[in-house]
């Protein structure tokens, strides 16, 4: 096996299985959380890879569960139930070059 170095010095998960279930999020799905990440990293000095996954097992009532690890950062889960959870998850990923 050949291991390499990515490109990618951080990741971000967001589970897509969590708008599914009868608690999941009311204003929150997977595929609009992860464009808005996207957006608000645009201009973040650190490159980071945003994926939408199956389930991370940490089913949070009526929210959207995500994770976040990488370099110089520790691994956090995260439980997002609006906009502004979904700030607080970019400025942690991206540092305070993130938008919003």
């Amino acid at each position: 096996m050949k291991l390499e170095s990515s490109k990618f010095t951080r990741l971000a998960v967001v589970c897509a299985e969590c708008e599914g279930r009868s608690d999941g999020p009311r204003h929150l799905d997977s595929k609009s959380a992860s464009k808005e990440l996207r957006r608000l990293g645009s201009d973040a000095s650190v490159r980071v890879r945003i994926v939408r996954t199956r389930c991370l097992g940490l089913c949070p009532r009526r929210a959207l569960a995500a994770m976040a690890l990488g370099e110089s950062l520790p691994a956090v889960t995260a439980q997002m139930q609006d906009e502004d959870d979904l700030r607080v998850l970019a400025r942690y990923v991206f540092g305070p070059s993130a938008k919003g």
